[in-house]
């Protein structure tokens, strides 16, 4: 970072007006907030995609910090600017996250608080403070995609279940709405999908018929304040780590939902697999199935590979 005593680092701060906690007046407070240790540029997005743009131009113009003001799926978007085309951590601006959007799960396993204005104010102290942390990144490839992502992805139930839940307009009471998620595809396709067979850096062959959650961090969602917890080892120090259904029934399906509901960590029995501090996971489904990438579906695909990045990406917490 550059030495404090030569003036303001440069900040940009990207914003999505259309988050479900932005308003005008929010972003003016943040602004104001930011100002006392930056030299502050404010950037709104505007369709998909600008996020990312805006985060490439900002490490593109040598900006010292770039933070962004909305959900997880722009947080998705500026992280994979900032580190755009294989940019090292050392060479790519610091990243301050400030929670504007439903779950926020990256900012949160950071360590920030989930409402905004706590959130800026410990981004600011670390900024004064020059508290800065490096960590990995999880990177998913195939079919026409190449992502970045910073807590999960998965192929299979929960992907169809996440489309399901951005169907509904109204995204306050995540919990009911993931609830509701839940019961409608229960009812529309059941719980087992077709085979996606899951091949491990260890060298392990593991065959699925229900789904396949990749987890870059913990924990792997929140319903509002509650945390949701798969893979509970899962760290941003380590490689990646995947929790494989090998077969889920309607009661499995059923018990698992209840649990992540009242907060219990995953799934356990035998229908049901984890593996910590994988390089790579590469997936192959019988027929094409839903996938997410940090909480967004994205579409349906048959291959997908998945691999650690370590030390991707330095952040301000």
């Amino acid at each position: 970072m550059r030495d404090l005593k030569a003036g303001p680092q440069r900040g940009l701060l990207i914003v999505n007006p259309k988050a479900s906690t932005g308003s005008r007046r929010r972003t003016r407070w943040v602004a104001k907030k930011l100002d006392r240790v930056l030299d502050l540029t404010v950037e709104k997005t505007g369709d998909r995609g600008h996020g990312e743009e805006l985060a490439r131009r900002g490490a593109d113009a040598g900006y010292d910090v770039v933070l962004s003001l909305g959900g997880d799926g722009t947080v998705n978007e500026v992280v994979n600017g900032l580190v755009a085309d294989g940019r090292p951590a050392d060479e790519a601006p610091l990243f301050a996250p400030i929670p504007a959007g439903s779950t926020n799960v990256f900012a949160r396993a950071l360590g920030l608080p989930w409402d905004r204005r706590r959130a800026s104010m410990a981004i600011v102290t670390a900024l004064e403070e020059r508290r800065t942390r490096t960590v990995s990144l999880g990177r998913l490839q195939g079919e026409g995609v190449d992502r970045l992502f910073t807590f999960c992805a998965g192929l299979g139930w929960d992907a169809s279940i996440i489309k399901k839940v951005e169907s509904y307009r109204k995204k306050r009471n995540l919990g009911a709405h993931y609830a509701r998620a839940v019961m409608a595809e229960l009812n529309e396709h059941g719980v087992e999908g077709d085979s996606i067979e899951v091949s491990l850096s260890t060298g392990e062959e593991v065959l699925s018929t229900g789904m396949v959650v990749v987890q870059n961090c913990a924990p792997w969602t929140y319903l509002g304040a509650l945390p949701v917890n798969l893979n509970a080892r899962a760290s941003f120090n380590a490689g990646l780590d995947v929790l494989i259904l090998r077969k889920l029934g309607l009661s499995d399906a059923a018990r698992t939902a209840a649990s992540l509901l009242v907060g219990r960590d995953g799934p356990d029995g035998k229908h049901a697999v984890t593996h910590h501090d994988l390089s790579r996971i590469r997936l192959r489904a019988s027929l094409p199935q839903a996938f997410q990438l940090d909480g967004d579906y994205l579409g349906e695909c048959t291959e997908l590979e998945l691999s650690s990045v370590p030390k991707a990406l330095r952040v301000a917490c």
